[in-house]
């Protein structure tokens, strides 16, 4: 099993977890979880097409946390697979970053979900500490029971396009905030709309120390064509 294959696999729960908790609701603002993992995502996206995301690392002091740097992760859709579903290809970062692409089959929810989350725990991991696992667990329970959700508007290719703001605070109240090195206030953000191919604009993990001297990192993926989200 592939590195990519094992980490989906292992937030496979979290997916479950939080169709669980969810209810399609007739209410005008979905649920967080609602729209992040029942909808069909790319269902709709026509084979051929790719949806490129910068990634973005800043560092505030690049000596203790590493450099910054900016590259691309790009999700294809290669072909129609099951009714509903698509076969993707994701190409992780470029050059001597490139990872293994991974063939991914019938898929309706978009990959990068996963990758941002995945990310979001481990890199939380290494500037926090603590057991990745018990880590993990506590993001799902935050992201199923306290995420918050609001109407925002992201400009897309020059037009200002309704979508959602998902955000959450996964550690503030963890009871091991205090041996999280001054980071239990990182703050996980998701802009996404319906209106938008693959429907996620900008994905960004806010890595502040609450010790302001303590370095901070902040890592953004952004889909190609948007700009501000208000």
């Amino acid at each position: 099993m592939s590195k990519f294959s094992f980490r989906y696999a292992g937030l496979a729960a979290l997916a479950v977890m939080c169709m669980a908790s969810a209810s399609l609701s007739a209410e005008e603002t979905p649920k967080p979880a609602d729209i992040l993992f029942e909808r069909p995502h790319i269902a709709s996206v026509a084979p051929g097409t790719n949806l490129v995301y910068k990634f973005e690392r800043t560092p505030s002091d690049p000596k203790a946390l590493g450099p910054g740097f900016s590259d691309n992760i790009t999700l294809t859709v290669e072909s129609d697979g099951a009714p509903g579903k698509k076969n993707v290809r994701l190409q992780i970062y470029s050059g001597d970053r490139a990872r293994d692409p991974q063939e991914i089959t019938d898929m309706d929810g978009n990959p990068m979900l996963v990758v941002y989350l995945d990310d979001a725990v481990a890199h939380f991991r290494l500037l926090a500490g603590g057991d990745g696992a018990y880590l993990k667990n506590m993001f799902k329970k935050s992201l199923a029971q306290d995420a918050k959700i609001a109407p925002v508007k992201i400009d897309y290719k020059g037009q200002a396009i309704d979508g959602y703001r998902v955000s959450l605070t996964p550690y503030i109240n963890d009871p091991a905030k205090a041996r999280m090195n001054g980071f239990e206030g990182s703050v996980f953000t998701i802009a996404l709309s319906d209106k938008i191919p693959g429907y996620f604009a900008k994905m960004v993990s806010d890595y502040t120390n609450n010790d302001k001297k303590g370095p901070s990192l902040k890592e953004t993926l952004t889909l190609d064509g948007v700009g501000d989200v208000k």
